[in-house]
């Protein structure tokens, strides 16, 4: 057996065998909640570099996107490491310093209200700050435990241990890419001016309604956003305007989701669904909710986390 084990115990074996699986348990649990957590980011890279960006710590556009890329591959390493107990008390230590920087983050953005999403598993389970801070120190508990549970001897990592983490690392890098995120979007980010077009752009839930002819207020929002439901109102009064062109939401939160909204904000105006890489795409480096002046498609103006006034929108076009 080429992996690091126990030194038996003066008590024999059995004390010794019990701590070794609740240390390997431990250890292969939070493992896997690290490799989990660097694919999903890795899934939708631009979602995550927002989250990353709204925690407000760090908002240069490069320095963010690479930040999140090494971060992805980190994960990765570390997660595939600790699945296959490769240098454990040394990888134990590094999970654990990792998971104090996670906290720290979390418990800044929990207590200066700076974001909603803590960013964790990216787009694919949205929890709040506070959420992530505990499940932190949940995971720091079971790191501690299992660092301070294992008694090695000292043994060279066999290779395909070394080789698992090592490829682990590079997929980590390659993913992003994989899954449609440009390399190119480094140096030269998506454009928050106008001039965007909503391209080929498919709606759901819109009967009757072709935003690409025509003149329309454009609002993306996202239905769990605090900002979003606090702005209806706001929005409402420029849908019933009757001098000002139509009013319609686009959102890519589920469908009962959206419903729910609906039914529990009463908005005076359409609301469609659009896929993620389409809302992410239309949203750039905006926050939500953005409202956008659109002529046959094409963008003219836009608004981030504020509603213009009916007035406003009048003088824009001409009435």
């Amino acid at each position: 057996m080429d992996e690091e084990t126990f030194t038996p115990s003066p008590e024999g074996m059995r004390p010794a065998d019990w701590r070794w699986w609740i240390t390997r348990l431990l250890t292969a649990g939070v493992g896997a909640v690290f490799l989990l957590a660097g694919v999903l980011k890795a899934m939708d890279m631009p979602f995550f570099i927002r989250q990353i960006r709204d925690y407000q710590i760090i908002t240069d556009r490069t320095v963010v996107t690479l930040l999140a890329w090494g971060l992805i591959a980190v994960e990765c390493a570390v997660g595939v490491s600790l699945l296959v107990f490769y240098r454990p008390r040394i990888t134990l230590a590094i999970t654990g310093l990792l998971l104090l920087v996670f906290l720290g983050a979390t418990s800044w953005a929990w207590a200066t209200g700076a974001t909603e999403a803590c960013g964790c598993f990216g787009a694919w389970a949205e929890r709040t700050p506070a959420e992530a801070a505990l499940e932190d120190l949940f995971l720091l508990a079971a790191t501690g435990l299992a660092w301070l549970g294992y008694r090695r001897r000292r043994a060279a990592p066999s290779r395909r241990q070394t080789l698992a983490v090592t490829a682990a690392c590079v997929i980590g890098l390659i993913l992003p890419v994989a899954f449609g995120f440009p390399l190119s979007a480094i140096s030269h980010p998506q454009s928050t001016s106008t001039g965007m077009t909503l391209g080929d752009l498919q709606v759901e839930g819109l009967d009757h309604t072709d935003v690409h002819r025509g003149t329309y207020l454009i609002v993306l929002i996202d239905t769990e956003c605090s900002h979003c439901q606090e702005a209806v109102p706001e929005l409402n009064a420029l849908a019933e305007a009757s001098d000002l062109p139509p009013v319609v939401a686009l959102c890519k939160n589920e469908e009962w989701r959206r419903l729910l909204f609906i039914d529990e904000f009463q908005p005076a105006f359409p609301l469609g669904h659009i896929s993620q890489k389409e809302f992410m795409r239309l949203l750039a480096e905006g926050d939500t909710p953005r409202l956008m002046l659109v002529r046959d498609g094409r963008v003219d103006r836009v608004w981030d986390r504020t509603v213009p006034s009916p007035e406003t929108i009048r003088k824009l076009i001409g009435r």
